[in-house]
């Protein structure tokens, strides 16, 4: 099922003709602002929508109650698959992603 999720977002972004970025969820996570500004810069948004949006989307000022397990909003950190996966499962993901993985994170 996330393959063919992935398939779906990759086929949907090539075919796609006007402005569009890849973001990486680890960039957004570990510089929100400067991966927004990129984004924004790209899609030639003014950098004060850029503000308000991010002022009002960030984590601290999500009430409450729309947090958590079952919500939109759930807090995600950068690898936290490693907690919720058995290596079984990470070398079977793993493996029937790889040739998707490539497109993201492509050798240096």
């Amino acid at each position: 099922m996330y393959r063919r999720s992935v398939e779906s977002a990759w086929r949907a972004y090539d075919a796609h003709k006007g402005p569009k970025v890849l973001v990486r969820y680890e960039e957004l996570r570990a510089d929100t602002l400067g991966e927004m500004r990129r984004i924004y810069s790209v899609l030639e948004v003014p950098e004060e929508e850029l503000r308000r949006a991010v002022e009002k989307h960030s984590w601290e000022n999500v009430p409450e109650e729309e947090k958590g397990e079952g919500t939109f909003y759930r807090r995600g950190t950068p690898d936290g698959w490693k907690e919720d996966l058995t290596p079984k499962r990470v070398e079977m993901v793993e493996r029937t992603t790889a040739s998707l993985l490539e497109r993201f994170y492509p050798d240096p």
